[in-house]
C-alpha cells in the first residue's frame, strides 16, 4: 500500500473538484468528507471515490455547481433538492435545515431529492449528535445503484442501503452505520483495486455462483449482492426496504427510475430536550456506555467496543502515519491530478 498523508490528500482532493467545476466550498465539504472517511478505515466510501465522482462530473451525471433548494418547508419536515449536486453538499444543507427545525420544535425529517451520491452515511448522523441530538438516517439508491438481490430474489433490485444512528455522549458519539446488505459496494471495490479476495457468503457472480473474486461483481455481466443476514436475510432485506420508504416513497421518487446514479437520504432528529435536559440524557448515555464496557470480555476479545470507536482509534493512527491507498488508486489519483497541472 502507498501512505499518504492526510492533509495532502485533503488538498489534493479539493483541487481536483475544483479543478472539475465545483465551487470552492463545494470542494473543501467533499475532499473534507472523503478523507474523513478513509482516516476512519472506512475505505469504500473514502479517498477511492474521488475517481468515481470526477467520472461522473465529466459524463454530467454529476453537476458540481448546480443549486441545492429547500423544498415543502414545513415546521418539522422538509424536502431538499439537490439537482443533480454532490449528495455530500445536500447532506451538509440536510443536516443544518433538520437540526434547526429539532431544535425549535423537538422532532424534524428532511428527506433529499435529486442527490448524487452521500457518501459515508455516519458522517451525517455523528455532526447531528455533535450538536447534542439524537439522530437516525437511511440510504437508498435508484436502479443504477442496485447491486443487491432481494431475500429469495436472484436478480438485484435493491442498493446496499445503509443505516445508521448516532446519540451524544460526554466525549465522542456513539454511532452506527451498516450496510443492509452483507458488504458494500465501495468495499468491493476497494478490494479489487488491492488485489484482494471478498469474505465468502457475499457475492454472487451473474450466474447465481457463490464467488470471492471482486472482479467477477463487477463482470459484465454483473453479479449481485446478498442482503444482510446469511440464513436470516430477510431480516437484512426488510430494514432495506425501510431505507427506499424512508428516501424514495416519501421523496415521491421512484425505485424503478432509470435516472442517473442518485442516493436518497434522509434524516430523523429528537431533540433529547423535549423529554428532559439535554444535560441529564448525556449522563445517562455516559452510564449506559460505562455500564456496557465493564462486562468481562468473551473469550477471544479483548473488550466491548462501542459502534464508532474502532473508527475513532484508526483514526488516531492514521491522522499520524497516513492514510494507505492501494497502487493502482493512487497511481489513477496521480493520472487526474496531472490532467488539471496539480502536484501529487
Amino acid at each position: 500500500m502507498t501512505t499518504i498523508p492526510h492533509d495532502q490528500l485533503r488538498e489534493l482532493a479539493t483541487g481536483l473538484f475544483a479543478n472539475a467545476g465545483a465551487p470552492t466550498e463545494s470542494a473543501h465539504i467533499v475532499a473534507d468528507h472523503l478523507v474523513e472517511a478513509s482516516l476512519r478505515g472506512l475505505d469504500s466510501h473514502g479517498v477511492i471515490r474521488v475517481l468515481f465522482y470526477l467520472d461522473e462530473i465529466a459524463n454530467g451525471r454529476l453537476k458540481p455547481a448546480a443549486p441545492v433548494t429547500v423544498e415543502r418547508d414545513r415546521p418539522t419536515t422538509a424536502i431538499v433538492d439537490a439537482h443533480g449536486n454532490f449528495g455530500q453538499v445536500c447532506g451538509a444543507r440536510m443536516v443544518a435545515v433538520a437540526v434547526a427545525k429539532a431544535r425549535a420544535t423537538g422532532l424534524s425529517c428532511v428527506i433529499s431529492k435529486h442527490s448524487h451520491h452521500v457518501g459515508r452515511l455516519g458522517a451525517y448522523t455523528e455532526a447531528i449528535a455533535a450538536e447534542g441530538f439524537v439522530a437516525l438516517g437511511t440510504v437508498c439508491s435508484h436502479k443504477a445503484g442496485h447491486y443487491v438481490a432481494p431475500w429469495g430474489g436472484r436478480e438485484a433490485r435493491l442498493a446496499t442501503n445503509p443505516i445508521s444512528w448516532a446519540a451524544p455522549t460526554s466525549t465522542a458519539p456513539v454511532v452506527l452505520d451498516m450496510s443492509t446488505s452483507m458488504i458494500a459496494e465501495g468495499k468491493i471495490r476497494a478490494l479489487m483495486h488491492a488485489g484482494e479476495e471478498l469474505p465468502a457468503g457475499c457475492v454472487l457472480d451473474a450466474a447465481g455462483n457463490p464467488t470471492r473474486d471482486p472482479a467477477a461483481f463487477y463482470g459484465p455481466p454483473r453479479g449481485t449482492i446478498l442482503p444482510f443476514g446469511g440464513a436470516q436475510g430477510y431480516k437484512g432485506f426488510g430494514l432495506s426496504l425501510l431505507t427506499m420508504v424512508l428516501g424514495e416513497a416519501l421523496a415521491g421518487e421512484e425505485i424503478a427510475d432509470d435516472s442517473p446514479y442518485l442516493n436518497g437520504l434522509a434524516l430523523v432528529v429528537i431533540d433529547p430536550g423535549a423529554f428532559e435536559s439535554r444535560a441529564a440524557f448525556v449522563q445517562r448515555m455516559d452510564r449506559m456506555v460505562a455500564y456496557l464496557k465493564a462486562t468481562p470480555p468473551a473469550d477471544g476479545a479483548r473488550e466491548v467496543l462501542l459502534p464508532g470507536e474502532l473508527e475513532l482509534r484508526i483514526r488516531e493512527q492514521r491522522m499520524r502515519d497516513g492514510i494507505p491507498l492501494a497502487p493502482a488508486t493512487w497511481e489513477q489519483i496521480q493520472a487526474r491530478a496531472a490532467r488539471f497541472g496539480l502536484a501529487a
